[in-house]
């Protein structure tokens, strides 16, 4: 089965853009050590098998950087299951050297504590902060960030039939927000851009046995918190190209 899209954009009113400026499509694309990551497909990870069930995460404030200009950073997206896309607002005639976005939900929006935060449950189903998308704690702490959720082959034997053969990571809360920043790779702007993410490289280092299985932490005093952190600190090497499209 390959990836499918859950895909959703906002822009917030107040950020609005001339009719000048560029809308550059950005198209995540999932990998694994390289190659192209099929959901519900085995990998190989140092010679066990494990295969994902649900990759959903938040992107959010999206905006660009010329030389000591930067954009209004602006909108979240929700990328469910694999390939999506989103949308970075260049303004009129600039070249970015570099592309910004956060993964997580805005501290305004993500729970009680924020400026321009509402309940999930009174967003209209289709919204990408709505409690219809399964992205959602409670009003505080807030949103999941990121959900990966699928099984892993800990005992060697081709199944995933076994006890605790299963794992639930979940990352979120203001703490965890991180920004990622990418080079151009063109002297030219161009009107769409693959956004490598490598799952390989997320997970590089982290124990995937045991309690590393499920994270949820919901507050950073938390037992699985620094497993948390330890995911979303990875997240500039796996967020590691954009590369244009023709």
């Amino acid at each position: 089965m390959i990836l499918r899209l859950a895909f959703f954009f906002i822009l917030f009113p107040f950020l609005g853009c001339t009719n000048s400026d560029a809308d550059v499509e950005i198209l995540p694309v999932l990998e694994w050590d390289g190659q192209s990551l099929v959901l519900n497909q085995d990998v190989n990870r140092n010679g066990q098998s494990l295969r994902f069930t649900e990759i959903s995460f938040y992107i959010s404030d999206f905006h660009v950087l010329q030389g000591n200009t930067k954009s209004n950073p602006q909108g979240i997206s929700l990328i469910k299951n694999g390939e999506g896309r989103f949308w970075v607002v260049v303004p009129q005639s600039a070249i970015p050297d570099t592309f910004y976005f956060s993964l997580g939900v805005p501290n305004s929006l993500n729970d009680s504590t924020g400026s321009l935060a509402i309940p999930a449950w009174q967003y209209g189903d289709e919204h990408p902060l709505s409690a219809a998308q399964n992205m959602y704690w409670s009003w505080k702490p807030g949103y999941v960030f990121m959900k990966l959720e699928g099984r892993i082959d800990l005992d060697g034997d081709g199944q995933y039939m076994s006890a605790g053969e299963t794992f639930s990571i979940h990352t979120g809360l203001n703490s965890l927000l991180r920004v990622i920043s990418l080079p151009n790779p063109s002297a030219e702007l161009a009107s769409k851009y693959a956004l490598k993410m490598d799952l390989a490289r997320l997970l590089e280092g982290y124990d995937m046995q045991g309690d590393g299985l499920n994270v949820h932490a919901m507050s950073s005093t938390d037992a699985d918190y620094a497993r948390a952190e330890y995911i979303s600190n990875r997240l500039d090497s796996a967020f590691y190209a954009l590369e244009a499209i023709p």
